[in-house]
């Protein structure tokens, strides 16, 4: 079972200096995740109110510009989940991916964490941004500098929760 200090991170600077730019930044805000019971995606337009999950974020350990198919990926997901149950924190495995569908990595979507926790933990499994699903509210919150973006949410179900997120 591999350990935090087995690998190197991304250092903050760095992640501000991503962060900063187009790139990857633009990709974070093209990006969908997909639950169990649905995929949430980013639209202009949405009206829906209530996420069907109530507020979380979504934090991943796959870093920068690494494949994600990797067992050194899945090594650092085990390590991001570890630390998790040590702050006794729920999460639920989710898929962060292009709304293009070309690329996909495993997420944790994590309930009981306040917008800084969030991205002080991003930061230190090495994002460059987590996302926040609160209200009527998609956020892409940098992590390594204080920048965000923000639109509506659109929720396809799956399973039986409906529209808006309602059941």
């Amino acid at each position: 079972m591999a350990t935090y200090s087995e690998f190197e991170w991304v250092p903050l600077a760095r992640l501000a200096e991503l962060a900063r730019g187009n790139f990857p930044w633009n990709y974070y805000l093209a990006t969908e995740v997909q639950f169990e019971g649905g995929i949430v995606r980013p639209v202009e337009d949405g009206d829906c109110q209530i996420p069907p999950f109530g507020t979380l974020h979504v934090v991943s350990a796959i870093q920068p510009e690494s494949d994600p198919g990797t067992t050194e990926s899945a090594a650092r997901m085990g390590v991001l989940d570890r630390e998790l149950a040590v702050r006794g924190l729920c999460a639920v495995p989710v898929v962060g991916a292009s709304l293009d569908g070309t690329y996909c990595e495993d997420s944790r979507a994590i309930f009981g964490l306040t917008n800084d926790e969030a991205r002080t933990l991003g930061a230190d499994f090495g994002q460059v941004a987590v996302f926040a699903w609160c209200g009527p509210w998609w956020s892409v919150l940098a992590c390594g500098l204080d920048r965000s973006a923000h639109s509506r949410w659109r929720w396809t179900p799956s399973n039986g929760l409906g529209e808006g997120g309602k059941p």
